[in-house]
């Protein structure tokens, strides 16, 4: 069956199940480096939040011989638990005096995205595109955000370039930077797997652990031995390859290693750093960064298929490969 088709079975099950309690609609969604989606939406009646449920998983579990009853039981489970008792005051993204605190950026891929970019307000950076989102305020959309288009910068009557001005000041102050060796990196996933299978683990963004946010723009000095690999993202460990644009954090960074560096695209969240021992192996390093996300990164996830290269002296990041 075919995901349009088994799209519109769910929504027909669902308009039987909710009855004129909520409106059910199918969307398609293109997420990141033009990946496609399909969800059904149930808008309830005075509701402003609505669960958006994604189908794609289901459809495939669907075809590889799970029941549509069981399909149905699990699309009904998900809706009752993320279903709101009330609507969300959204009066503060209306205004962009009240919201502009909570704009922030994030790095994709401009060759991969161009059917996205052509809706979104973005500005270039060497192979990448800056888009921009809005982070949900209060405790109870925790980890939420609103991705910003440009009938949002029409709505406010702002340019591009001031929302990028805004989220530049923003975002290293709502999302700080990290920076791990990668041995620390390693012993930090060694126990938080220690923890989760212990039950007492606290999942966040995207099954990423919740960490505090800091009000610094500052990397943390390390363990004071230098590694042959350092791993740099931002505290939340969501959208962390952004942390590149943050102002003379990476000359920061080489003062900290002592040397110039690699940089490569590990995904949209984070970055590996290799301190530099000689430019002739950025041919190899970027063989390494075309298998990786090949074969270890989800497509969705994916930054891109580039090397860089930041020299401290220059104070410049550049492609080089």
């Amino acid at each position: 069956m075919e995901i349009m088709e088994f799209c519109r079975k769910v929504k027909k099950s669902l308009c039987i199940y909710v009855g004129h309690e909520a409106d059910v609609s199918i969307k398609r969604i293109i997420k990141n480096n033009g990946i496609v989606l399909y969800s059904i939406m149930i808008s309830e009646k005075e509701m402003n939040i609505s669960p958006n449920i994604y189908l794609n998983g289901l459809h495939e579990a669907y075809e590889k011989g799970e029941t549509f009853s069981e399909v149905m039981d699990e699309i009904f489970r998900i809706y009752k638990e993320s279903r709101r008792k009330k609507s969300m005051n959204m009066d503060f993204f209306l205004d962009y005096a009240k919201m502009k605190e909570r704009v922030v950026c994030k790095v994709i891929s401009y060759e991969k995205n161009k059917e996205l970019l052509r809706q979104v307000p973005y500005i270039s950076f060497l192979d990448m595109a800056v888009v921009f989102y809005c982070q949900v305020p209060g405790e109870e959309m925790e980890n939420a955000t609103i991705p910003i288009y440009e009938s949002h910068i029409k709505m406010w009557n702002i340019s591009k370039e001031r929302l990028y001005e805004d989220a530049k000041r923003n975002t290293p102050r709502l999302l700080p930077p990290r920076l791990l060796s990668i041995e620390e990196m390693m012993e930090e996933i060694f126990e938080e797997d220690l923890r989760q299978k212990s039950g007492k683990g606290k999942a966040g963004a995207g099954g990423r652990t919740e960490a505090a946010a800091e009000e610094t723009a500052e990397p943390p000095a390390g363990n004071g031995y230098k590694s042959c690999m350092y791993v740099l993202g931002n505290e939340r460990k969501l959208f962390g390859a952004a942390v590149i644009l943050y102002d003379g954090l990476l000359e920061k960074i080489a003062e900290i290693i002592g040397s110039d560096f690699f940089l490569l695209p590990s995904s949209v969240h984070e970055v590996i750093l290799i301190p530099d021992e000689g430019r002739e192996k950025g041919g190899d390093l970027w063989k390494m960064v075309c298998e990786i996300n090949e074969t270890q990164v989800e497509p969705e996830d994916v930054l891109t298929d580039s090397v860089y290269y930041f020299s401290g002296e220059n104070k410049r990041l550049e492609k080089i490969f």
